[in-house]
């Protein structure tokens, strides 16, 4: 996949930072997928080092990755 173009990275940052401001936790996958970026996108934005990779437990006991910006 080619590089995140800068407008979808800065939206992608977006959406994470005011995910984890309003509900508290880091995002999923699947919470990135209703908000409409695919799962290469998010792949790409870890690889390019936009996006950390951390795991979650979820209240039910599920152990998920979740997202965080990574600040330079």
């Amino acid at each position: 996949m080619p590089k995140l173009d800068p407008f979808t990275r800065r939206r992608l940052e977006k959406f994470v930072l005011g995910f984890r401001q309003n509900k508290g936790q880091l995002p999923t996958m699947s919470d990135c997928e209703a908000a409409g970026f695919d799962k290469p996108t998010i792949d790409q934005a870890v690889k390019e080092k936009c996006l950390g990779e951390f795991y979650v437990t979820l209240t039910n006991g599920t152990i998920v990755k979740g997202y965080k910006v990574i600040e330079d």
